[in-house]
């Protein structure tokens, strides 16, 4: 049976990310027709006709605007609202692809159990041997795509050549088979803007029973573009305040959920207090400890405003 694919990039103010990344889209090496949908948001008129010229005879494109940001969960949301494919793939408009990408991801669907693929990602400018060695000592990467005893999601440092089982897959390279995200009520829009949204999501149809798969062979390279970017302390403060409704969802019904993820939480700091050291700037773990309060505070608003208790 044909697999129909539908490869949705949501963008925001970044045009020249974006021409690199259809670029790669345009060089894949498959049988298999698939679409591009794209989520432009705050791109100036014009821009959608323009990428029509430039890339409408190497893909097959469906473009949404909308005027302003609508957050990562919504804006993924929108581009599955419009994309026709049994599977729907996500990517980050400043990523790089090998022209097998499509192909490795499509291969796997073959089995009817998966129902979520991604892969590694690299990035080659931000992380040296020598930081992936420091991360990976500090615990906060793994080696591979895993929930800890505290609810919190860790990525590979690196990643083996084949396929691996996952727990959670980065929003940067991501897919899901359709009736899978169906299932889950797709993306929780109640998690934020920004951060989470792919981890709650690959982890919830995991739980659901689909086998969720990483593969070695869907690395991307993520060059992370300063546009829409905050400082990192600005960063770390609202990545663990929307963290907090994550967690609670992973272990919100274990015995004593709120020590260990206390515990994580002072560990999480300590280790980005070495990155603040490094980078001169002690808000990093300073904002560690201040956004998981902020979210631990603020967590029965979140559980009402994102139907958390109906959401598998």
């Amino acid at each position: 049976m044909a697999l129909d694919l539908s490869v949705i990039v949501v963008s925001h103010r970044r045009g020249d990310e974006l021409v690199f990344c259809l670029d790669d889209l345009a060089a894949q090496v498959t049988e298999d027709p698939f679409e591009v949908v794209l989520v432009l948001q705050e791109y100036p008129a014009g821009a959608a006709a323009s990428l029509r010229d430039r890339f409408g005879r190497r893909l097959e494109l469906r473009i949404v605007e909308y005027p302003r940001g609508l957050g990562m969960p919504r804006a993924r949301n929108e581009g599955l609202r419009v994309a026709r494919g049994e599977i729907v793939a996500f990517l980050d408009d400043d990523v790089r692809l090998p022209s097998h990408w499509a192909a490795a991801m499509l291969a796997l669907y073959r089995n009817s159990k998966v129902g979520a693929v991604g892969g590694y990602v690299d990035h080659p400018v931000q992380y040296t041997p020598v930081r992936k060695t420091m991360y990976r000592m500090l615990g906060l990467t793994s080696d591979r795509f895993t929930i800890d005893w505290g609810g919190f999601n860790r990525g590979p440092s690196n990643h083996l050549p084949g396929e691996q089982p996952a727990q959670w897959l980065t929003g940067c390279n991501m897919s899901f088979r359709r009736s899978a995200l169906d299932q889950i009520g797709r993306f929780d829009e109640g998690l934020g803007t920004f951060w989470h949204e792919d981890v709650d999501a690959t982890h919830r149809v995991a739980r659901a029973g689909w086998s969720v798969v990483s593969s070695g062979r869907m690395a991307v390279q993520h060059y992370p573009s300063t546009i829409n970017r905050p400082p990192l302390h600005t960063q770390m403060r609202e990545r663990e305040r929307l963290r907090v409704l994550f967690v609670w969802k992973v272990i919100g019904d274990k015995p004593m959920w709120r020590a260990r993820y206390a515990a994580r939480l002072l560990l999480q700091a300590a280790a980005m207090a070495v990155v603040g050291a490094a980078k001169l700037d002690l808000r990093i773990p300073l904002n560690v400890i201040r956004g998981g309060w902020e979210g631990y505070r603020g967590l029965a608003a979140a559980r009402a405003a994102s139907g958390a208790e109906k959401i598998g």
